[in-house]
């Protein structure tokens, strides 16, 4: 460190989550914005690669926003990395964590907060601003990284070649004053929703990371996964930006000849 930057506060803690799903989520900017709403309503990637990113994050709305250029950059030879702000407020700080596998399923971290002010008090009042932080942050992360190690964890399911039966909703006329309605069939979590188009189902689970995509809002006919903000078309599950990410084809909700709303999936399409 140089002489121009003061030690302002020391974090630490222990994540339930192995170390790579730790650098997954180091390397994932993407959801800063929408996982960590609370703190920044922003982000425009510059560049990243291998070696971490860079990108203008914003925080705050309106007449308070405040862009900052951040950079994440790892060290190429230990499992540490640096967090520097190049240009807007706080302008010279790096915020330093350090990473250490304790095993399969548990990761030690510390961050060190190193700030652009001479005078230790302030420094040290800041930095326990930034312990509170975050603490929050981690909390955001850890509870996504351990949703996504029991994604990878539970691996993938085998091919379908037919489909499974109808599965019943219950009463169709009552249908709508009990979604929405998340159910369990032979091929996986299904959420039932109402928008002014009628009644859609999607799978609760985003096909991009294994986000909570019971959770998610809708929007115009979408669903939009709360980790990284993919819309998908409650349709087809196509990604609405043209991504090449698609939800597995949604089964319809129709009425049953007794009067019972039911889930009809279709057959996997021939290969």
């Amino acid at each position: 460190m140089t002489d121009e930057l003061t030690l302002g506060a020391v974090y630490e803690r222990t994540v339930e989550v192995s170390l790579e799903r730790v650098w997954e989520n180091v390397h994932d900017w993407e959801h800063l914005p929408w996982l960590h709403r609370g703190s920044f309503s922003g982000i425009e990637l510059e560049e990243a690669g291998p070696w971490g990113w860079r990108a203008q994050v914003k925080s705050g709305l309106g007449e308070a926003q405040e862009t900052r250029l951040i950079e994440l950059r790892r060290d190429p030879h230990r499992d540490l990395y640096h967090t520097r702000t190049l240009e807007g407020p706080g302008k010279g700080s790096d915020t330093v964590v350090t990473l250490a596998s304790r095993g399969a399923h548990q990761t030690d971290v510390r961050v060190e907060f190193w700030l652009p002010i001479a005078d230790a008090a302030q420094a040290r009042a800041f930095g326990a601003a930034l312990e509170v932080l975050y603490t929050q942050l981690w909390d955001e992360d850890e509870e996504m990284m351990l949703r996504r190690q029991r994604v990878v964890d539970a691996g993938r399911q085998g091919e379908e070649r037919t489909a499974p039966p109808n599965l019943s909703l219950g009463a169709w006329d009552d249908l709508s004053e009990r979604l929405p309605l998340v159910v369990t069939s032979e091929r996986g979590e299904y959420r039932v929703v109402e928008t002014a188009s009628g009644y859609f189902a999607h799978p609760t689970l985003c096909p991009h990371r294994g986000g909570p995509l019971e959770q998610a809002t809708l929007e115009d006919d979408h669903v939009v996964c709360p980790w990284h903000g993919y819309r998908f078309s409650l349709a087809n599950g196509r990604a609405a930006d043209g991504r090449r990410c698609r939800m597995k084809p949604p089964p319809r909700v129709e009425r049953g000849a007794h009067g019972e709303a039911e889930l009809v999936f279709a057959s996997p399409s021939p290969r």
